[in-house]
């Protein structure tokens, strides 16, 4: 058995795969079939070097199973490889309409767009959060350390501490009474929130009806749930799955269940016979308002791929604006707080240090 094979049974050390690692997997081989090569002859090509990173150790895993007789699609839904069901039935397609060169191409950049998405909402948050977590650092540095070394000389001389001082005073007493628990209590409530959501259905429901009906969450994660609905049909459309087909694979791969009931009504109004068109909008689906003219544009020309990409993409818009206004409210909200915590804190050092300096020189409070 060669190194790539023990890898593949666990038999050596690789390193963990990650949906970017598998986005730099696919491209790979993508750009290799693209040029000519089989699917078998790319695995082996990009596979042949050490195993380093997560994309490599992809790579192993799918050249073993190729070699072996599997077809690329059955290879990614071998154990420990991050592909959905959906994007597996997506390589399927393209391998029978023999297009799987376009269709891994086009599966990577999904793949790698949705990833993009998250890493730039990620980095449009880091700058607001690092300002809120060193507000929240300078007042428990101030409250716990510096201030308290006022208090014996206010004490002594019996005067009263400025309401500032007193405050912030009360504050770091609290954080260092409470603030191991308050965090850990944080911690046990997520944690707790993250495993029902993955062993319950109702609390799963409970959360995509949030983030679908909740007004100030509906305008972040609604057009983004509908933007990888639509991207994943217009992707499955085009790699040759049939509607019923593609809707039946969208909904098993929402990550909202609200979306995946809507989409599965969507499908059953389908089998009833009803055009696409009108099902999508009875099934709660068109948030834009273009989705009728374009699906019977679709339904008159078969480009079903076409119109589903145009809806992702007005979707995608609508999820772009909301996160840019989300950005842009959360960054001034956090030099707001920064501010006032800075200050506050100023103010209440130096009210008690000018106090000290007028007991000092004799003058009374």
């Amino acid at each position: 058995m060669n190194p790539l094979e023990l890898s593949l049974f666990g038999r050596t050390r690789t390193p963990a795969i990650s949906r970017h690692d598998a986005v730099r997997a696919l491209a790979r081989v993508a750009a290799l079939t693209a040029a000519g090569m089989t699917t078998g002859d790319a695995l082996a090509a990009s596979a042949r070097r050490k195993a380093r990173s997560g994309s490599d150790a992809c790579l192993a895993r799918l050249a073993v199973a190729v070699r072996r007789g599997h077809s690329l699609s059955t290879a990614m839904a071998g154990p420990g490889l991050p592909f959905s069901e959906a994007e597996i039935a997506v390589v399927r397609a393209g391998e029978a309409g023999g297009a799987t060169a376009r269709t891994l191409t086009l599966l990577a950049q999904r793949i790698e767009h949705d990833s993009a998405g998250l890493r730039r909402i990620a980095s449009a948050l880091t700058y607001p959060c690092i300002l809120m977590v060193g507000a929240l650092a300078s007042l428990s540095f101030l409250s716990i350390v510096v201030l308290p070394s006022f208090t014996s000389l206010y004490a002594g001389h019996k005067a009263q501490l400025p309401a500032t001082t007193r405050g912030l005073l009360a504050f770091g007493d609290a954080a260092a009474r409470y603030g191991l628990y308050v965090v850990l209590a944080a911690g046990t409530m997520i944690a707790a929130a993250g495993l029902a959501r993955s062993q319950s259905l109702r609390w799963r429901r409970l959360c995509a009806r949030a983030a679908i009906a909740v007004p100030l969450l509906r305008a972040l994660f609604a057009p983004s749930a509908m933007h990888a609905s639509c991207g994943l049909l217009a992707l499955l459309f085009a790699a040759g799955c049939e509607a019923e087909e593609a809707l039946a694979l969208a909904a098993r791969a929402s990550v909202n269940v609200i979306v995946a009931e809507r989409l599965t009504r969507c499908l059953r109004l389908l089998r009833r016979g009803v055009p696409l068109s009108q099902a999508w909008v009875s099934a709660d689906l068109d948030r834009s308002g273009d989705a009728v003219a374009l699906l019977e544009i679709a339904e008159a020309t078969g480009n079903y791929a076409d119109a589903f990409s145009k809806l992702g993409l007005l979707e995608g818009q609508a999820a772009d604006e909301a996160v840019t206004r989300l950005c842009r409210l959360a960054e001034p909200v956090s030099v707001v707080v920064m501010a006032c915590a800075v200050g506050g804190g100023v103010l209440a050092l130096y009210q008690p240090m000018l106090g000290s300096a007028s007991l000092l020189l004799g003058g009374s409070q």
